[in-house]
């Protein structure tokens, strides 16, 4: 027979489950890599840490459960790092690395007693992940997405890569991706970026302007 004890520990640690599994669904959705198992048993792990160093350190003058949520948050960076993923210049995989931090906070609130505050940081985080990324659509929409390739001879791309950064931020331009390879016999270098562009968007001033720095061979926008 289960103590009350026992029965709020369970009810917790399901509580956790269902909750991490609503994130874990809308990753899911989504093809990320991190997505329903992960955040179940990430928010149940959470809780279960928690409500454990909460029950061991009961009654002790000199136990700090914080230090163990704290833990739990470090330990997380972790497995958050692995959902993200490099390409070229370009980093994906950083809302789903940021919504398992999250989940393992709201695991740990779950694990606290935070019941009500727990339920709604889900709800934000799956507004935050569903409504708002329609939004963010709407406004890509009101842009143009363009591919700019440049050319320059001698030139280091952790020097130069920032001042064209620079040229399109002044255009009003978003980098969204770069690649960039080099050619070790002729010693040139091709940077491509994608970007996006307001409407009023002028490619050639946009490539004057690049062309105007030295080292720069050609520079086109397509």
């Amino acid at each position: 027979m289960l103590t009350p004890e026992q029965v709020s520990f369970v009810l917790r640690l399901i509580e956790a489950a269902v909750l991490g599994g609503l994130i874990g669904l809308e990753r899911e959705r989504n093809n990320q890599p991190a997505g329903l198992r992960t955040h179940i048993i990430l928010c149940l792990g959470s809780a279960l840490i928690m409500e454990v160093s909460m029950r061991i350190g009961d009654g002790s003058p000199t136990s700090d459960p914080g230090r163990i949520a704290a833990q739990v948050v470090s330990g997380i960076g972790f497995l958050g790092a692995g959902a993200i993923m490099r390409m070229g210049a370009s980093v994906r995989g950083l809302t789903t690395a940021a919504s398992i931090w999250t989940t393992a906070g709201i695991g740990l609130a779950v694990g606290a007693g935070f019941h009500v505050e727990a339920v709604a940081a889900v709800v934000i985080m799956l507004i935050s992940l569903g409504v708002l990324k329609k939004v963010g659509r709407r406004i890509s929409a009101r842009r143009s997405f363009k591919v700019v390739e440049i050319y320059v001879s001698g030139e280091d791309e952790e020097s130069i890569i920032p001042e064209f950064e620079d040229i399109l931020s002044k255009e009003r331009c978003d980098v969204r991706e770069i690649d960039v390879k080099k050619n070790l016999e002729s010693g040139e270098m091709r940077i491509r970026m994608q970007i996006a562009a307001p409407r009023d968007f002028e490619p050639p001033r946009l490539v004057e302007a690049i062309t105007r720095r030295d080292g720069v061979l050609r520079a086109e926008v397509r």
